[in-house]
C-alpha cells in the first residue's frame, strides 16, 4: 500500500467518481489512476467504489471506511511533513555560521 495510492482513491471521491477527472488533478493518466484503484482493492480485498459496467457509481460502506483512514493517514504525512521541514529551517537558523579567514 502506497501513499499515491491512497491519493489516487481519495481523488477520485473528491472529484465526483470521475477517474478521469481524479488523474487530471493529480497529473497523471486515467488508465494509471484506475490500475491503482484496482491493485489497491486487490490488496485490501474489497471492493471501494460501486461500478456499473466501467463506470464508477458510487462508494461502498467499506469504502467510506476505507476513505476516512485514507484521508487521515494523508493529512497526517502533511503534518509531519510541515513540521519536520519547519524544524530543519529553524535548526539550521540556529547553528553557528563559521566563517574562515586567511
Amino acid at each position: 500500500m502506497k501513499l499515491q495510492q491512497m491519493r489516487f482513491v481519495v481523488a477520485i471521491a473528491d472529484n465526483q467518481l470521475n477517474v478521469s477527472n481524479a488523474a487530471k488533478a493529480l497529473y497523471t493518466s486515467q488508465p494509471g489512476v484506475s490500475r491503482q484503484l484496482r491493485l489497491m482493492e486487490e490488496e485490501l480485498d474489497l471492493v471501494i467504489y460501486q461500478r456499473k459496467g466501467k463506470q464508477i457509481t458510487g462508494i461502498t460502506v467499506q469504502g467510506e471506511y476505507v476513505l476516512a483512514g485514507f484521508r487521515e493517514i494523508l493529512q497526517k504525512v502533511g503534518e509531519i511533513k510541515y513540521i519536520t521541514k519547519t524544524m530543519t529551517l529553524q535548526q539550521d537558523k540556529l547553528e553557528p555560521q563559521y566563517a574562515i579567514a586567511v
